[in-house]
């Protein structure tokens, strides 16, 4: 807030200065937090239940109560069906997943650099390093972020003697991430034992600490020498207030004072000061800092801007639709996203010890776009299981390196002979075929690799299951047994030998996506039945209307040769049902899995969304 100096002016003979710091008071991404609250509120109505404080200050927490906000500690205080509001500082994932087993409308308004924090700690759990978390234990925002990633895989260090202290290698990989409120220079010397004790650290490609920190810290900084008094505007809770606290006695001011309001000054601590500077934590409102300004005016002393860093930082608001009801497409593409680093993460890791040539071949086939389906589908069961999100995209990440093999396989010229794939060329056409038999192979025994890898699932007992599910997947009963049916047809096979065909090719891998989903949630008994039933059906009404695209839709629409398996005299499921026929099975398919639904109510929903999309689907 700027303050005209004419209007506060006081007796020109009193001499006492009051610098005001700036920038100072509320960030972008606390206002984003607090518009969110009162959106909801306006669209969905009173009462809007909310997770803790959204941000770390008692009045804007007060007003908000007025509103019609209710604050609540944990989401068990909260009934189904109610919109309930997480904070800006994050969550661990294991919240989420209670929101959608207590059928929350959940909103979350984690601040997008926090967010940020998020997900480059999970990219350095992906690519098998230990995180080292600059901040304050116990800290909201540190809560949230050990919650991304299994326990162990985080040490959270608030000094250099915390740093010296880790009972960790000193040639273990590592990689380290800041809280966003933490004090930079305190940052800097962490950092620093950090990369003098271990050899191998990944840095952040930009800082952690948000930039409303960083300008309010550097700031107050510029001006604690020149006072004899700091004041500080906010809430006791808040970490980044009571770092500009500490900021300011590490500059030289002699004294500096916390106050969330007029009242809470110590006017006592003025006495014989002349200068006196202010600031605002990013959590303070601006009528709060009003306030205390005028009281410092009664008491004689002249506002004074001082310019400094000017903010122009904005986010996209916080989306009014609940997580729960968030589109399959959306969804889609934020597993898409997901999976996608994962592998990249995965595949940087991967091209420390093989030939570039071979890795690259490795991208080109499970980074070259697709729809994820099969991602998609294990991580919708898996949050429907109730199973750890992280998990569900390592697993979901494995299968799309899976899938990649057996398209590459299948696009050879001894088995289907495609020149292309996803609209680019097939990858023994973009290298040779035995680069692309190779990246193959690479890629199956990467599958492996991960699901064995406890990032898969901390029960080595769970990860061996996994292993097993996988060889019967793909080994001689399985996708090979499909594979070898298709290429080596039964002269006149009935619908159900053909449909078993099916089954087993592409059918089978869907199944297996449903499979490890229930085996990373501890899934067993009718349901797991019932799912594995339903993955059946989707498998193979998947494929049907494979068929049918092969037959009436577009080269340009699939990305590949349309036409391909009439023109090769095979049999397929219109060869024998036709077209009409084809469809009307596909559509019966559908209804089946969608009566092994029912169990499951309105927890299968997503899984409802995605068999529609199986038998209307057009690439």
């Amino acid at each position: 807030m700027t303050h005209d100096s004419a209007a506060l002016r006081p007796e020109p003979a009193s001499g006492k200065i009051l610098l005001l710091a700036n920038p100072r008071g509320f960030c972008a991404g606390v206002q984003r937090a607090i518009a969110a609250v009162e959106d909801a509120l306006s669209l969905h109505g009173a009462p809007v239940y909310v997770r803790r404080h959204i941000v770390h200050n008692q009045r804007v927490v007060d007003r908000l109560k007025a509103l019609g906000a209710i604050f609540v500690s944990e989401l068990a205080e909260v009934p189904p069906g109610a919109v309930t509001i997480l904070s800006a500082h994050g969550v661990p994932q294991s919240v989420l997943r209670e929101g959608r087993e207590r059928g929350l409308r959940t909103l979350d308004t984690t601040c997008p650099l926090v967010a940020r924090v998020h997900a480059h700690v999970l990219d350095q759990y992906h690519a098998g390093r230990h995180v080292l978390l600059i901040g304050h234990q116990g800290h909201p925002e540190i809560i949230g972020t050990l919650g991304q990633v299994p326990p162990g895989a985080i040490s959270v260090v608030g000094s250099p003697a915390d740093v010296d202290g880790l009972r960790l290698a000193d040639n273990i990989a590592v990689a380290y991430a800041v809280q966003t409120t933490f004090a930079v220079h305190e940052a800097a010397t962490i950092i620093a034992a950090i990369k003098e004790r271990f050899r191998d650290v990944s840095v952040p490609r930009a800082t952690d600490i948000c930039y409303a920190t960083s300008n309010r810290q550097e700031a107050i900084e510029g001006l604690a020498a020149r006072a004899g008094h700091v004041i500080v505007v906010g809430d006791p809770l808040s970490s980044n207030a009571r770092r500009l606290v500490d900021v300011s006695l590490a500059a030289g001011c002699r004294d500096a004072q916390l106050v969330p309001d007029p009242e809470s000054l110590d006017g006592s601590r003025l006495a014989g000061v002349d200068v006196v500077a202010l600031t605002a934590a990013a959590s303070a409102p601006g009528e709060a800092v009003d306030a205390v300004v005028d009281r410092l005016r009664a008491l004689g002393y002249m506002p004074e801007e001082v310019a400094g860093r000017i903010e122009a930082a904005s986010f996209k608001p916080v989306s009014m639709t609940p997580i729960e009801e968030i589109s399959l497409d959306a969804r889609s593409d934020a597993v898409r996203r997901d999976v996608e680093r994962c592998l990249e993460r995965v595949l940087v890791s991967a091209s420390a010890s093989a030939p570039p040539r071979l890795c690259e071949a490795m991208r080109y086939a499970v980074l070259g776009g697709g729809k994820r389906l099969r991602a998609l589908l294990t991580v919708l069961v898996a949050e429907m299981l109730g199973a750890e999100y992280r998990h569900a995209i390592w697993i979901a990440a494995a299968i799309e390196c899976l899938h990649a093999q057996s398209l590459v396989h299948d696009d050879l010229p001894c088995m289907d002979d495609d020149d292309f794939r996803r609209g680019k060329p097939s990858l023994h056409r973009a290298y040779d075929e035995a680069t692309a038999v190779l990246a193959g192979d690479a890629l199956l025994a990467l599958a492996f690799e991960m699901l064995a890898d406890e990032r898969a699932h901390p029960d080595p007992a769970v990860r061996v299951r996994l292993v097993a599910a996988l060889a019967r997947t793909i080994g001689k009963d399985g996708l090979a047994l499909g594979q070898m049916m298709d290429l080596y047809p039964e002269a006149d096979a009935p619908v159900a030998e053909i449909e078993r065909c099916e089954q087993l090719k592409t059918g089978n891998l869907l199944g297996f996506c449903v499979e490890g989903a229930t085996l990373i949630a501890g899934c067993e008994g009718p349901d797991r039945d019932r799912l594995l039933r339903f993955s059946e059906k989707l498998g193979l009404a998947f494929q049907i209307r494979d068929d049918i695209l092969d037959r009436v839709g577009s080269a340009a629409a699939m990305g590949k040769r349309v036409g391909k398996d009439r023109a090769a005299g095979r049999r397929t499921a219109i060869e024998i049902l036709g077209l009409d026929g084809a469809r009307r099975r596909s559509a019966s398919l559908a209804q089946s899995c969608l009566e092994d639904l029912e169990q499951f109510g309105a927890r299968a929903a997503r899984l409802r969304e995605i068999t529609g999309f199986a038998i209307s689907r057009t690439n």
